[in-house]
Parts: structure tokens; sequence; C-alpha cells
């Protein structure tokens, strides 16, 4: 009885561990912008070819496994989130995203884009990342909540 105790404690510690290194190596470094899509809208193509990495407005760059600095057009923050994993594959990982705080550091002018990027951004509840396979450029991040839009970033 002892014994089995043991091994599943022992198993439940690996577990937690593991979790760990996929929450720091998963979503730790820099995120583009693509832009906010829809899972009630068939897109064909969501990072097309005119899709410019570096001049994506809004960049949300995961520090570790807490924290995050953004950069949301002219309007500059940092804040802390928290991840749950609830299913990991080869390739993809999904599971709970909560964005504990969002504090702009500075005051610039924000306008209607800025706002609904930045309201989106702070009520997601969930996020997936698809790692690129062979014929792909970049990584995928979305982030979303219970409605239908979510938003789309990618790395290199």
């Amino acid at each position: 009885m002892y014994k089995t105790l043991i091994v599943f404690l022992v198993l439940g510690v690996f577990r937690c561990d593991r979790t760990e290194v996929i929450a720091e190596k998963g979503l730790a470094v820099e995120w583009r912008y693509v832009g906010t899509f829809s899972h009630l809208v068939d897109y064909k193509c969501f990072i097309c070819d005119g899709y410019d990495f570096e001049k994506s407005k809004y960049v949300i760059n995961f520090l570790d496994a807490n924290n995050y600095t953004a950069n949301i057009n002219l309007l500059r923050g940092k804040g802390e989130y928290s991840v749950s994993f609830e299913d990991t594959g080869n390739e993809t990982i999904s599971g709970t995203f909560e964005n504990l705080n969002l504090q702009i550091l500075n005051k610039p002018y924000e306008n209607q884009e800025d706002s609904k990027f930045q309201a989106m951004f702070s009520e997601s509840t969930n996020f997936t990342l698809v790692q690129k396979s062979n014929n792909e450029i970049y990584d995928q991040l979305t982030l979303g909540s219970n409605n239908s839009e979510y938003l789309l970033f990618v790395r290199k």
C-alpha cells in the first residue's frame, strides 16, 4: 500500500515539473500580433503573404512563466499571467490563460483598435500554441475567451 502511494507521489512531482518546463519554453519569448479572427467564419489564410512580422503594432513578450511586457501600438505595458495546461501534444499545447493584471506605463493617444486589442487581451481565458512544422515559418499562439473572437500571434 505504501509503495503504491509513494509511486503515485513521485509521478505527480515529475508531472508538475514537466508542466513548469513547458510553460517557460512554450510561451516565453516575443509574440507578434497577426490579427483578430472569429471561430464562426471560415478563413482561407490566417498568416497571408502580405504579413510583415517586423511591422506588427502589437507585441507581447512573455518574459518567464509569470511576467510579460506589452507594446500595444504606442502604449507600453507590463503584467503578470498564469497558465494551466489541459492538453499537450507533440505540436500543440493548450490550456487556460489568466491575465492577472495589465498596467499601462504611459498614456499616449489610444485608438479604437488599440482599446479592442487591450480589452480582448485582458479578458483572455484560454490559449492554444501550435508549434511550426517543416513547411511553416512561424509558431502560432491564439488567446481567446468565451466569445467567438480570438487574437492570433506568431513567433519565429
